[in-house]
């Protein structure tokens, strides 16, 4: 069995935020693009299962239609939420429990958020690779994708620029 890679894949304004203080993220509406698209096509085409925090749950529902197919989806909540899909599991717990049940399965793990998840994920050491679509924006102030977590030494491996300004980044996670 192959060893699983966790990615965290998000928008992030240039000033490391990934929601406003509210959690709105209609800032991103103005850089959706077909080149874009098929860019997070060509991640999610990969991608065997799928990891978010119950508030990214919930802004997801209220976009409309599941977007993930039939992509098995652990939402980390204590919260009683409505499943959006047969596909979606409720999970809670410890990170470390959850990342070791994933990792033991050899998935490809697309860690899409919130920012509270994904500090603990990066805290614990299970995010492989960041992935980070830099949306040219300075918010100012909002949710901050990284607050204080970890110092972490990370590898550039990757740089693709769209024609709307944005910028996505992917690092390998330095584990030395």
């Amino acid at each position: 069995m192959d060893r699983s890679t966790t990615v965290l894949y998000v928008a992030t304004s240039v000033d490391g935020y990934v929601a406003t203080a509210d959690g709105g993220v209609d800032w991103l509406d103005g850089f959706q693009s077909d080149e874009v698209s098929e860019g997070y096509d060509a991640f999610f085409d990969d991608v065997d299962c799928l990891v978010m925090g119950s508030t990214t749950y919930e802004q997801v529902l209220g976009f409309g239609e599941w977007p993930y197919d039939d992509r098995p989806t652990y939402v980390v909540t204590s919260r009683d939420l409505p499943r959006a899909a047969d596909t979606v599991e409720f999970v809670s717990g410890g990170v470390d429990e959850l990342a070791e049940r994933l990792e033991r399965r050899g998935d490809r793990i697309w860690l899409v958020g919130g920012a509270q998840l994904a500090q603990a994920f990066l805290r614990e050491g299970h995010v492989d690779r960041l992935r980070l679509a830099v949306v040219p924006i300075l918010l100012g102030g909002g949710i901050s994708l990284f607050g204080d977590g970890p110092r972490q030494a990370l590898t550039l491996v990757e740089t693709t620029e769209y024609a709307n300004g944005l910028v996505e980044l992917a690092y390998e996670i330095d584990t030395e």
